[in-house]
């Protein structure tokens, strides 16, 4: 098709839609574009919505702190809460560790400080209760350290069904030492700690991935000298550890934990740990944590072509029509950038971008079906996509050229354009600017989309469009 034309009767389909749907905007409001970091929207309900976002920003100039915006349902800026990181001196360094909606009503962020002075490190929760306005810090744990560098790590992550949130503390020792870790499950709602356990794994092996089950197990992918640095598999619960292999010679990239019916698998590329390989990201297996058995590993084209692929991410996995729906993302190196520890110098450091999304259809077999492409835009602030499901059907946000646009159940093969976020049919005031793709939102009770979108001056706004038909 003549691509004027094209274009024609894609603005006239964004008049019609827009001349059905009201569209409000709220007031531009300030936001730290280079240092806030992991913006969400959380806490909706049908009279007010949240922005949450992380500061995280040590050096001479540091600031350490969690953010919460409040909106009305008209867009507007209401309050702004904010919060700093504890253990706050000029000796602390603070690394931002993860954060998950709890409920309804609260918001927890975990930070993780080290002060070489005091030769301690502790892991904090700090809670926002959106009831009260207010945030709660509490101490999970602390512990001496050696130095900076000789202190452990620690991992935050939550089960795929959001029932639990895992805690993993892998102690600091050297490859000669036994890997020692204090594993903590808590309730995903309340942070009530649902089982703690220690343990340890021998000299001369190491932990590649941890990964929260929807049972609240812990799976922990890791590399033995003895069976060849290839990856074999280790489930932890209150009860210890049940070690597994996964019977082919083959390294994971980034195992997720799924749940068919009450039963937990492992889905994850992969690539042979011997022989020559095509790339990291050829095969997809799904695997049966309970029968400690791979059901399929199935041969994968198209990620190692991307150019410069860091890694595959699986942004939303459902279960659905007998069908397995895995929604992926690629991340890759696109050049480098000037490095913000290090100003006014020469030094870089890699710059990353999303894109090539897609949905890949597996069976409830684990056997590959079908990879369905989404878009391959891509933004240096934005994960490429966004995505919201509703009723079997997916509604997929790729900004500025993609538009919104609705993934029809069942095939997922048939889109329909819901909304072109083109700033030619928006107001003077609003145009130009970007979309954030992952910042976006529907109200069901108001029939009302909600988008965001940022400007070169460091400013934001929301937007939403009412009577959206989905």
């Amino acid at each position: 098709m003549n691509i004027k034309i094209f274009t024609s009767l894609a603005l006239l389909v964004v008049s019609s839609l827009m001349a059905q749907s009201k569209v409000e905007w709220g007031t531009k409001f300030d936001v730290d574009t280079k240092n806030e970091q992991d913006l969400q929207l959380v806490m909706k309900d049908n009279y007010n919505y949240y922005m949450a976002s992380v500061v995280n920003h040590d050096g001479m100039l540091a600031q350490n702190q969690v953010i919460i915006r409040k909106f009305d349902q008209r867009n507007q800026l209401v309050n702004t809460f904010t919060q700093n990181f504890p253990l706050a001196d000029m000796f602390t360094l603070h690394f931002y560790k993860g954060s998950f909606q709890l409920g309804d009503t609260k918001f927890v962020v975990f930070t993780h400080s080290y002060s070489n002075k005091t030769k301690k490190a502790q892991l904090d929760k700090i809670v926002f209760d959106k009831t009260t306005g207010t945030f709660t810090t509490t101490t999970l744990f602390e512990y001496p350290i050696l130095s900076l560098s000789k202190s452990g790590d620690i991992y935050t992550m939550r089960s795929e069904n959001g029932k639990y949130i895992g805690i993993v503390f892998q102690k600091y020792g050297t490859k000669k030492d036994p890997e020692e870790s204090d594993c903590i499950v808590l309730d995903g709602a309340t942070l009530d700690e649902v089982w703690k356990k220690t343990i340890s794994f021998p000299a001369e092996s190491n932990t590649n991935e941890r990964v929260l089950t929807n049972s609240g197990r812990f799976a922990f992918v890791r590399t033995i000298k003895e069976v060849g640095y290839n990856h074999v598999l280790a489930m932890v619960d209150a009860n210890g550890i049940e070690n597994k292999d996964f019977g082919a010679v083959i390294k994971l990239q980034k195992p997720i934990a799924i749940s068919i019916g009450t039963q937990d698998y492992l889905v994850a590329f992969n690539y042979p740990a011997k022989g020559i390989r095509r790339g990291d990201y050829g095969y997809l297996m799904l695997y049966d944590i309970q029968l400690g058995k791979m059901l399929q590993n199935n041969d994968i084209d198209g990620f190692n072509s991307i150019k410069d692929l860091n890694q595959v991410v699986f942004r939303n996995v459902t279960i659905q029509n007998n069908e397995i729906q895995l929604f992926s993302d690629c991340k890759y190196q696109a050049g480098t950038m000037p490095d913000p520890a290090f100003p006014n110098t020469s030094f870089t450091i890699p710059l990353y971008r999303f894109g090539h999304s897609s949905v890949i259809v597996l069976g409830m077999d684990g056997k590959f079906k079908k990879k369905i492409n989404l878009g391959d835009e891509t933004n240096i602030y934005n994960d490429s996509f966004g995505l919201l499901k509703n009723r079997g059907d997916y509604y997929i946000n790729l900004g500025y050229h993609g538009g919104f646009f609705k993934l029809n159940s069942p095939n997922l093969d048939t889109r329909e354009t819901k909304i072109s976020l083109d700033y030619n049919s928006e107001f003077r005031d609003y145009q130009y600017g970007e979309y954030i793709n992952q910042l976006f939102t529907y109200f069901p009770d108001r029939n009302a989309m909600l988008f965001a979108k940022r400007f070169t001056d460091g400013k934001m706004i929301f937007v939403s469009y009412n009577d959206v038909k989905l």
